[in-house]
């Protein structure tokens, strides 16, 4: 009879964990995240491949970066892809492993000359950003040394840049080049070639998520899979070779 009832709870267990399914906020951030690429881009793909040998579907909401943050803040998502690492963050969110190491570059209209070795340098500058972006900047700009004019469209900021009302453009080096050839703006604006930061990237589930560390748990245990596999780096080359698109 215990025994019975012992098969017939693995047996429970093992099919709600089979059939478990995850909401996480994603935002558009090409070519890591977007609802207009294969697998929404590779950084989605490898997240739900990680949850996939795992036993968990799933499902992406695309929504603004702030208001995606806020509603899984809140609950009303499991989760949300992909954030680096701050004490406030840490308060509502549990940290998967490093999904990713991305660079902060600085984006500036051709030809012009921009002047800085530490961080604090460019705050004579009028910069751009975009809500909801972690540049590594932020102690700075708690602090009131650095202004960043932060708007919710990336686009516009290139636009903006190209035209003169910004000096520089805060962006991941592949995600703005990504922008700004598809604004067709490659002959007005260009990357510098020193970066800004270097920042670690995670996906971040939130505390008020039944199961919150175990689903953290799970997601590390798939990823390591997939690092081991070769899975991990196949998808970022394939990423760059345009395979996504």
């Amino acid at each position: 009879m215990i025994r019975t009832l012992l098969l017939t709870l693995v047996i429970l267990f093992s099919t709600n964990l089979s059939a478990q399914k995850i909401t996480l906020a994603n935002g558009e951030w090409a070519p890591y995240l977007s609802k207009d690429l294969k697998q929404y881009g590779y950084i989605s793909h490898i997240v739900s491949e990680a949850f996939a040998e795992e036993g968990i579907e799933v499902e992406y909401v695309f929504l603004p970066w702030k208001r995606g943050y806020e509603l899984a803040k809140e609950g009303k998502h499991d989760g949300t892809l992909i954030w680096g690492f701050s004490e406030e963050r840490a308060a509502d969110f549990i940290y998967s492993d490093v999904v990713a190491v991305l660079g902060t570059g600085l984006f500036v209209q051709k030809g012009k000359n921009i002047e800085w070795n530490e961080i604090k340098d460019i705050s004579k500058y009028n910069i751009g950003g975009v809500l909801g972006y972690a540049y590594g900047t932020e102690d700075l700009e708690a602090a009131g040394e650095l202004k960043i004019k932060r708007i919710s469209s990336a686009e516009a900021n290139y636009k903006k840049l190209a035209s003169g009302r910004l000096d520089i453009v805060l962006e991941n080096g592949d995600v703005g080049l990504e922008i700004v050839n598809h604004l067709g703006l490659d002959d007005k604006v260009s990357l510098l070639p020193k970066l800004l930061t270097s920042r670690d990237y995670s996906v971040i589930i939130s505390k008020k998520t039944a199961g919150a560390q175990a689903l953290v748990d799970a997601f590390n245990r798939g990823f390591q899979k997939l690092k081991a596999d070769g899975r991990y780096q196949k998808y970022i080359e394939a990423s760059r070779r345009g395979e996504y698109k």
